[in-house]
């Protein structure tokens, strides 16, 4: 199993999680033994980071294999339906205390790893093979987040079909990470 990010930076020392992820394998195209393999250890990665507190989708790829990099899209989408993870906006994912759910919890992890991956590419071509995913799934998920407002195709005809996040300050903190924030558990504060 992946060592969870950035055990160290919550002492204070930045990592960079960015560039130097692996290409994903594409996950339907892996035998069922390695497709089974990597989906166990990738559910049970994820369980291990989030228990320690919020990271973001680049920071729980970070230290995968490619075949568990090609996991981690329906991995983080099994865990968020089933309820035991949450989004807390900016691609940065929690542990759903276990409690009875009072609403029914609306995430989409494809969404948000497309998103965080705007951080390092910029055409849907690039972030498919990197991802693991295919190219229709990357372009829907960029169209709706350009419909969100919250990236933008940039503006240059000789260069077409490339995006960016709208906010420099939001591709800040997604490169960061979530070891910099501050979260609050509200469950204890009832």
């Amino acid at each position: 199993m992946a060592d969870c990010p950035h055990d160290d930076s919550r002492q204070g020392n930045t990592v960079k999680i960015g560039g130097n992820q692996p290409k994903a394998r594409v996950f339907r195209k892996l035998n069922a033994e390695t497709q089974r393999e990597a989906y166990q250890s990738v559910l049970q990665h994820v369980r291990t980071c989030l228990n320690r507190g919020p990271y973001n989708v680049l920071e729980l790829r970070a230290n995968l294999t490619p075949e568990q990099a090609g996991a981690l899209p329906d991995a983080l989408v099994t865990l968020a339906k089933a309820g035991e993870i949450a989004a807390l906006g900016h691609s940065v994912y929690a542990r759903v205390p276990w409690m009875p759910a009072t609403r029914t919890v609306v995430t989409s992890p494809i969404h948000d790893l497309v998103f965080a991956s705007l951080t390092e590419h910029e055409t849907a071509g690039e972030i498919a093979p990197w991802l693991g995913l295919k190219i229709a799934i990357v372009r829907e998920a960029l169209e709706a987040l350009e419909q969100a407002g919250l990236i933008e195709e940039r503006l240059d005809p000789r260069r077409p079909n490339r995006y960016r996040i709208v906010s420099p300050h939001m591709a800040k903190h997604i490169r960061q990470g979530a070891q910099d924030r501050t979260f609050t558990d509200i469950a204890r504060h009832g």
